[in-house]
This record gives structure tokens, sequence and C-alpha cells, in this order.
């Protein structure tokens, strides 16, 4: 039977596009730094072979038809797990190889992670990708229904090929970027994340940034934590050396919906580069101004000392910016110390309120 000459299979056009893509790679890579071969990784050179295989049998065609012709989109660490979409949305990436290489990347944790592995990690854990700063994460994960999403996308086909060194599941769409972050807690085997290992390195010296988010997480100040998340990139940027830290974190953050300067900036005047615990800011003079992590922009404290002397559990009361830390010293570490307040403090509201609220 003749075929229409002007269909194209996903198979074809995803063929396509991978050899224009690795025609304009080599000829880049020619005089950089080239990408990891599989074969850097004994055994690895086997494993599309096998993997092709399995995700033709379960229906992935394109993914089938893609992997042995380009290995290194998915092996440049030693293990990976990759989560593949469907033929239609392969398709759909075939005019752009710049655009397929990167939802690709974007699709490939440098981790190898069985459905039993990613259903031990709890919801809000964020697993590195071979695209750069990007992680997705686990945004369900449910044990007893072997239940699973990631950024909101169910995985259809569990370990659709497990392997020594890699896990490949099927998902029922693309997982989209975040345009912030979901990730509040830090997978222990994140150590392969090159962004990771200069933090870890120097975890005895510097402030944990993960085990603050997950503490602001575990004690209920989700918003905040997922703002203060989305914008840590920054924050690392411009305060690479931080020694401690204090958050002040409020109970209801509505900045994490504004634009990425705002909450940036909202974030960082809610952080002090010192670490002050409840009983230290008591200490410290009536409307003693403390630097932030915003330049020039500095929190004043007010205090008041407890009114009924019967009450021996009565600790002085303390505001920044005429808010009252209603619940200090939620969490207390070497570095850093967490404070709770009711509601954000605006910059302006700095500037020009000192009142208790």
């Amino acid at each position: 039977m003749a075929s229409c000459s002007g269909w194209r299979s996903p198979i074809y056009s995803v063929v396509s596009a991978v050899l224009a893509f690795m025609a304009i790679s080599s000829s880049l890579h020619s005089t950089n730094e080239s990408l990891a071969a599989p074969s850097s990784s004994p055994g690895l050179h086997q494993v599309p072979l096998n993997a092709s295989r399995a995700l033709g049998r379960a229906g992935f065609t394109a993914m089938a038809a893609l992997l042995p012709i380009a290995p290194e989109l998915f092996f440049s660490s030693p293990r990976a797990t990759i989560f593949v979409i469907k033929d239609l949305f392969m398709a759909n990436l075939s005019s752009s190889p710049w655009l397929m290489e990167e939802v690709l990347r974007y699709h490939t944790s440098p981790l190898k992670l069985s459905v039993d592995d990613l259903l031990k990690m709890p919801r809000g854990s964020c697993l590195p990708t071979l695209l750069a700063k990007k992680n997705v994460t686990i945004t369900r994960s449910d044990a007893e229904h072997r239940l699973v999403e990631i950024n909101g996308v169910v995985i259809t086909h569990p370990n659709v090929f497990l392997g020594e060194r890699l896990a490949i599941h099927g998902v029922l769409q693309p997982l989209l970027h975040k345009e912030r972050e979901l990730c509040l807690v830090q997978s222990s085997k994140r150590n392969r994340d090159p962004r990771s290992l200069s933090v870890v390195g120097k975890e005895r010296h510097l402030v944990d940034w993960g085990r603050v988010i997950r503490s602001l997480s575990s004690s209920g100040f989700v918003s905040f934590a997922i703002g203060l998340q989305s914008v840590l990139d920054g924050i690392l940027d411009d305060n690479a050396d931080l020694a401690s830290v204090t958050v002040f974190a409020p109970a209801d953050f509505g900045f994490v919906a504004s634009n990425s300067a705002i909450l940036e900036r909202m974030v960082r005047f809610h952080i002090l580069p010192h670490k002050y615990t409840h009983e230290e800011l008591a200490r410290l003079a009536d409307k003693a101004s403390l630097r932030t992590l915003v330049p020039g922009r500095d929190l004043e404290i007010g205090r008041k000392d407890a009114s009924c002397s019967t009450d021996t559990n009565q600790r002085t009361r303390v505001a920044i910016n005429g808010l009252e830390i209603g619940v200090p010293d939620i969490y207390i570490s070497r570095n850093f110390v967490i404070h709770g307040i009711a509601r954000a403090s605006e910059i302006a509201e700095a500037e020009n309120s000192r009142k208790w609220r």
C-alpha cells in the first residue's frame, strides 16, 4: 500500500532530530569539553541495547530507537535513571534538536533509582538531573498502591528496565520545568551532583541549607521553605562563605507567588548573616539594627520585659520590625537558628513603621 509522502512516523522524526543534534554537537564539542562517552563506565556500552529492547516491548518505540543512537545524552555519569515519555511527545520535539537535548537531560538523573527506591523517599525529595541546576521532585509517594509522581506526573510504567547501573520508568507526559523548584528534601545520594558537592564538602564549616529547608518544612513553614529553595542558588552565589544564619520564618509567606526578583529580595530580608538565639536577641538593645542578606536593608529589634513576674516561664518578648517572634528557637543547630513569625515583614514597613503588631 502506498503511504502518504507527507507523513512521518514518530521514530523517523526522532531519529532525524537526533542525527541533526549529533552533527551539531560534535562540531561544537570538538574544541571544547566533550560529553562523557558511555564506554568510560565499564559495562555501560551494552546497556543501551538491552534497555532498548525493553523499551520497545513496553511501547516506547521512539525512545527505543533513540537510546542506542545517542547514548551520550544519558550516560554522562556512572549511573542513571531515565523517565521516558511517549512517542507522541517525542515527535513534537523532533523539529528542534536543542530542545530535545534539554528535555532528555531534564528527564535523566545521575542516580540509579528503582521504583522501590523512589517509594522509600519522602514527598518533596529532589532528584538532580543532567540539566544544569535543575531538579525534579517526588510530589507523591504511595507505597500501599505503589504510586509515584514526579513533578505531579504519574509513573505509569515502573521499572521498564532495571539493571545494575540503569533504571528506566515510563511517565504519563513530559516533566515540565517548575517556575519555582518544589524540592524540600535533599536526596542522600545527591553527592554526585557537582553543585551539591561544593556545598556538602564544606558542611562542617558552612550553613547546611538543605537542613534549614527540611527544618522549615517539617515545622510547618512550607511556603517559606519553597521560597528559600527556589532562590537558594542566588544566595549561595552572593554569600558562599556564610558560617551561620538566623532565619525569621513567616507562617504565611505570600511572596512565594511573586516574580523571582521580588521573591528573592523578600527571602533574603528574613535572613541574618549571623546566628542569634532568642535569648541573644533579647539581650540586644531596644531598636538595635540587624543586617540582613539584602544590602543596606536592616531589621530593627524591639523588646519588652515580661509583665508578670510570677510567671517564671515568661521570657522577654522580642519583635522584628514590630512583628513579635511568636515561636522562638524552632530549630537550633551549630550554624543556624529558626524563629517563627506570624507573617512576612515587608521592606516598606521596615522603613515606615516600628510599632508592635
